[in-house]
């Protein structure tokens, strides 16, 4: 399929840190660096929506940003109106002529696009990274009738798209087995999210001497946070713990730790880059996912890769990805007592034995390599019979701030979101496949801090450009 054209639609995408956004980038920029045309169809992060070229990990994609709202209650999550949006895709779809139309979801954006490409006559691929029960069941604090009535129609629209699709792919066998027990009769293949190694080869692996555990993902209830919180506390102290992410519950945990006394011992990182994740990765022990709701699991490969033994909850994929006292450890879901003692055993064992849960980490990361998920994905958009798998097991408190504080915090908070939607942009293009009409050399928002005001600078051309940018569809 030479210089084919893809369109990946979803619901997440870069600069969002999450598996299903990690995942959509790392593919979009595979398919990209072997001489496809991709187009992303994505929320946008921030006020900036268009088209526009925008470089991931030093890729240029042309991503098609949709106008977003952010989520009531989930900070770091955005919505996409769905009024009109199957006839804005179509456009869309119409001005690319795609090949493939490849959604990651069956919620909102991705059943739109599969609309779209059915009603354009377009090859369907749909992956699905959502477990729609449990996403109702965690992330909506509603009354359990109304989660029962959503949940069914999340199970409708899956229906929907997954039936008319002509390829479903989900990231494991685990994955795979638990939709078709929701849609009987839809064929479901399993396709690793993957993982770039060659980004982690520069690391060290884990070591012992730093007492450090990790753990990379939202701060949301479903995460099960507070689990590796309430462990941190049956430890000796002279044990770390890094949370890099950030999510709903971010202010309760740090509450909780407070109330464990283990605060002084938890460093919270909300705000990095892939590279300063990668880097905290390389600084690291032991690696935990308390989930217990995870269909793969990005960052746990992304942890493998970088070399860390692995602590992971006795739970849906994880197993697949953890093989007890090869590895790492598995842990009874929920457990802090017996999450403590296996993090206990890894901070035990002989530098000889660390250090061959390090190289194993590694080499089952490698089973997961990106180019192994690109080019089955390839096979997948030409029709042909997916490579064999060669992987192994296919399971006190803070003092509330001042007015002034929380003027700042805002101003901060807002002003970083509007960098995350703007840092990385390129150019913005005149329609799908437009000629560039503007390029942006240096589009950032700059924070002073003046005695106790907190004031916000923008460029004069950053305004013009907004203004431009601030329009209908």
């Amino acid at each position: 399929m030479t210089q084919s054209t893809v369109v990946i639609a979803c619901d997440t995408f870069a600069p969002d840190h999450n598996g299903t956004a990690t995942f959509a980038k790392n593919l979009a920029c595979g398919l990209q660096l072997q001489g496809f045309e991709v187009h992303v169809i994505a929320p946008a992060t921030s006020r900036l929506y268009g088209t526009f070229r925008e470089s991931h990990d030093g890729v240029p994609l042309v991503v098609h940003r949709l106008k977003s709202y952010r989520l009531p209650f989930q900070p770091t999550q955005r919505f996409v109106s769905p009024a009109g949006l199957t006839k804005r895709i179509s456009g869309l779809v119409q001005a690319i002529n795609p090949q493939v139309i490849h959604v990651q979801s069956h919620i909102n954006v991705g059943f739109h696009a599969a609309k779209a490409a059915l009603a354009n006559k377009v090859r369907l691929v749909a992956t699905n990274h959502v477990d729609a029960e449990s996403l109702v069941e965690n992330v909506l604090l509603i009354p359990e009738f109304l989660k029962r009535f959503i949940s069914d129609q999340l199970i409708k629209s899956a229906s929907s798209v997954f039936r008319s699709a002509d390829t479903v792919i989900a990231p494991t066998l685990r994955s795979a087995q638990l939709l078709k027990s929701v849609i009987a009769d839809v064929e479901v293949s399993s396709i690793s999210g993957g993982v770039d190694v060659s980004k982690y080869i520069q690391l060290p692996g884990g070591s012992q001497t730093r007492k450090t555990i990790t753990y990379l993902g939202r701060l949301d209830r479903e995460k099960h946070v507070y689990v590796l919180l309430e462990a941190l506390a049956k430890l000796p102290k002279e044990y770390r713990l890094e949370l890099l992410g950030s999510g709903s519950q971010e202010s309760e945990l740090s509450k909780l730790a407070n109330e464990l006394g283990v605060s002084i011992r938890v460093d919270f990182h909300d705000d990095l880059d892939d590279d300063q994740v990668i880097e905290r990765l390389g600084n690291s022990s032991v690696f935990v996912m308390p989930s217990t709701q995870e269909l793969q699991s990005m960052a746990t490969l992304e942890a493998m890769a970088a070399g860390l033994p692995i602590v992971a909850a006795d739970s849906m994929a994880l197993p697949n990805l953890v093989e007890n006292g090869v590895n790492g450890f598995l842990f009874k879901p929920d457990s802090p007592i017996d999450l403590a003692e296996k993090l206990q055993a890894i901070f035990s064992l002989t530098a000889d034995e660390y250090s061959r849960f390090v190289k194993s980490s590694r080499m089952k990361a490698a089973e997961h390599d990106l180019s192994k998920t690109v080019e089955n994905y390839i096979r997948v958009y030409e029709g042909k019979p997916l490579l064999k798998s060669s992987i192994s097991g296919d399971p006190e408190y803070a003092p509330e701030p001042t007015v002034t504080e929380r003027i700042g915090n805002l101003v901060r908070k807002s002003s970083k979101s509007l960098e995350r939607g703007a840092n990385g942009v390129l150019e913005r293009l005149d329609g799908a496949r437009g000629s560039v009409i503007e390029t942006f050399n240096d589009v950032r928002f700059t924070i002073e801090r003046r005695g106790k005001r907190v004031s916000k600078k923008l460029s004069s051309s950053l305004r013009k450009a907004l203004e431009r940018i601030r329009r209908d569809d």
